[in-house]
């Protein structure tokens, strides 16, 4: 996968300054490349501006809008968890609410849609688990080959004084703090890993760690350049040049008085016009829908302000306008589980460190689609089909149901209340 870097073996103080100075020199250009497009601040090439002349540098936001879209998509409503222990269910709802752990996985998906990759880093502390989001831009992992080979460590960078970078190498041993100086590491004194497990995990978009508008970057370059030029154009034509024709006795004073009045005197035989630049507006639009549609179709992006994405459209025909964001979405879900795996690994770790016997690694995630959902249609269905689904499979179909075990405590618990 090309958001990782390759080592042979533990990597040691020689390997780790070859692995920091790859990723620095590759991989993080090219991520701070890709959000640069996510927040409009992608260059426009319009080639040398010219003094006098409009300069206009449009920046249209489609990447912005293809992963607002892709990840509201797939983690607008958070995954839920299913556990065969009611235990384990249980306090993986107490950690959802702890830690926030639904606005985690979608600041994990919005970055995995803008680079192809996201980082969570766990940590222990006295008064219990803790988690957060890393910025991609500063971490990378470390494996034995390419996708699918075991992770051997993960690493995180930070600004140290003085212009220095300073970072972290975290094996599932030790935590090792080192500084770079732009040709190898110092490391520091090494720490005990009392986790036991990689604490910095890597998420990723797909198979190939791709973002969902890298593909697309060239085609909004065009756009840009499209738009820029056309308002260039249409501002020239308010400042276009006024050639007088037979008028060789006009003096200053002449073109002074005639801005002031609004008039202009023409002798006998003369003539004015403006100057302007003949636009063809008809295939300027042309070219504008259609590398706006490319953008979109090549992105697997549906156009939400098509007169077509109507509400009145029926299922089978919306099902196949959103067939190219399925695909997506079923392949973010594949790797955005591979990663969530591992970070119930970790956690299980960080509260069997806090004295809790507990195994949080057994849950089944659901996703859900976050649509328009017709509310009343849906329990009529399920409503139905109660006799031959359990309790469980109904409210884990129930997409305002986030957290199943705690609906079905408090379901029971209603129960023995009435009972009593």
């Amino acid at each position: 996968m090309k958001q990782d870097i390759i080592c042979s073996g533990a990597p040691d103080a020689e390997m780790l300054g070859a692995a920091v100075g790859e990723f620095l020199r590759t991989v993080r250009p090219e991520r701070q490349r890709l959000y640069d497009y996510y927040r409009g601040e992608q260059p426009v090439n319009k080639g040398e501006a010219v003094r006098g002349r409009p300069n206009n540098l449009l920046r249209a936001p489609f990447p912005r809008y293809i992963t607002e879209v892709h990840t509201g998509y797939f983690l607008g409503i958070p995954p839920a968890l299913a556990y065969g222990e009611a235990a384990a269910g249980e306090r993986y709802a107490a950690l959802s609410r702890e830690l926030d752990l639904p606005h985690l996985y979608f600041d994990l998906g919005r970055d995995l849609s803008i680079c192809g990759a996201g980082f969570a880093l766990v940590w222990a502390e006295r008064s219990g688990v803790r988690a957060c989001r890393c910025d991609p831009c500063d971490c990378f992992a470390i494996r034995s080959g390419d996708a699918g080979a075991p992770l051997l460590a993960a690493v995180r960078l930070f600004a140290g004084g003085k212009g220095e970078t300073r970072g972290v190498l975290y094996t599932a041993e030790r935590l090792v703090p080192f500084a770079w100086d732009g040709s190898g590491v110092t490391l520091g004194t090494a720490e005990e890993n009392l986790l036991h497990t990689i604490p910095l995990l890597p998420f990723y978009n797909n198979c190939q760690g791709m973002g969902d508008f890298e593909m697309v970057t060239g085609l909004v370059d065009a756009y840009n350049v499209l738009l820029s030029g056309a308002l260039d154009d249409m501002q020239s034509v308010a400042n276009a040049f006024l050639a007088l024709y037979g008028m060789q006795g006009t003096t200053q004073k002449d073109i002074d008085n005639a801005n002031r009045t609004r008039i202009l005197s023409l002798s006998e035989g003369g003539r004015a016009e403006f100057v302007v630049k003949n636009l063809n507006h008809e295939a300027l639009g042309q070219l504008e829908t259609n590398l706006r549609r490319s953008i979109l179709q090549l992105s697997m992006t549906p156009d939400l302000c098509d007169e077509h994405f109507a509400g009145n459209s029926s299922g089978v025909a919306l099902q196949y306008k959103l067939w190219g964001i399925e695909q997506v979405r079923a392949a973010k879900e594949r790797t955005f589980t591979d990663g969530l795996r591992g970070l119930l690994a970790v956690l299980t770790a960080g509260e069997q460190l806090m004295g809790r016997n507990i195994d949080l690694t057994g849950g089944m995630a659901t996703f859900y689609k976050n649509l328009p959902q017709d509310n009343s249609a849906l329990a009529e269905t399920l409503l139905s089909l109660s006799p031959v689904l359990s309790a469980q499979t109904i409210l884990e179909n129930l997409p305002w149901v986030t957290d199943v075990q705690e609906e079905l405590r408090r379901k029971a618990a209603e129960g023995s209340q009435i009972n009593e």
